[in-house]
């Protein structure tokens, strides 16, 4: 049985995982206790995301942080369990994501992920890009917007063309490469309000955790006869 531990003055967090109605929990002083949980749960994004966590395995009433092999601590007796739904209710006070006191600042950082994220994007060489444009039928491109950053060709709409580049996922108004996610992704929505409050641009991350700007208005519909003239 594993029990995941979470301060009380971190609990907003917890709206991630409050629809799981199995989920029962329990508070101790500053500390709240969460049990129940299923096997996908535990290793489900929406709860690896969540965080200021701590996931223990109970054994012999005895808690092993999840992974170890020495016991941490004794699981507190006397503990009054309620089912998550009644324990934290909807009108839990929202959390202000972007005040973070000294010791709560947490840095937006990309890592790689294994959830498959479809292709939104595709940032490829001028030349690359020349070579198949100029010969591809209209159907093949109408669907499709371009815009031209630092010397490279960025194409944005699906179905992506078949040219060698990186590609990107889109959410929140960002480009992510392809095989990455923030670390904390539920506070991705909160860092596009920050980074681009009125939603003009589009924010094209790096792996190395900087990004590009690139106005929305600046984009236009991919044809033959656009990227003659914008390379003429």
């Amino acid at each position: 049985m594993y029990f995941l531990e979470i301060k009380k003055e971190h609990k907003d967090f917890l709206g991630a995982i409050r629809h799981w109605d199995n989920l029962k929990v329990a508070f101790e002083t500053d500390t709240i206790w969460i049990k129940d949980f299923s096997a996908e749960q535990i290793i489900s994004t929406e709860l690896l995301q969540i965080p200021y966590t701590k996931l223990y395995e109970l054994k012999d009433n005895l808690l092993f942080e999840k992974g170890k092999l020495l016991p941490v601590k004794k699981l507190s007796s006397g503990l009054l369990w309620a089912p998550i739904l009644r324990a934290l209710p909807v009108s839990l006070p929202m959390f202000n994501h972007n005040f973070f006191g000294i010791d709560q600042k947490i840095k937006m950082v990309l890592k790689p992920s294994e959830n498959v994220k479809e292709a939104y994007a595709l940032l490829a060489d001028y030349e690359e890009v020349k070579s198949y444009i100029l010969t591809a039928p209209k159907y093949r491109l109408e669907l499709l917007r371009w815009v031209v950053i630092d010397k490279k060709v960025l194409i944005i709409g699906t179905p992506l063309l078949p040219l060698k580049g990186i590609t990107y996922w889109f959410e929140n108004d960002f480009l992510i490469p392809s095989g990455y996610d923030f670390e904390w992704n539920v506070l991705a929505k909160t860092l596009q309000e920050k980074i681009n409050p009125s939603a003009e641009d589009l924010v094209l991350w790096n792996t190395d955790n900087t990004y590009s700007k690139i106005p929305i208005k600046n984009i236009k519909p991919l044809s033959i006869s656009s990227f003659r003239l914008t390379f003429s």
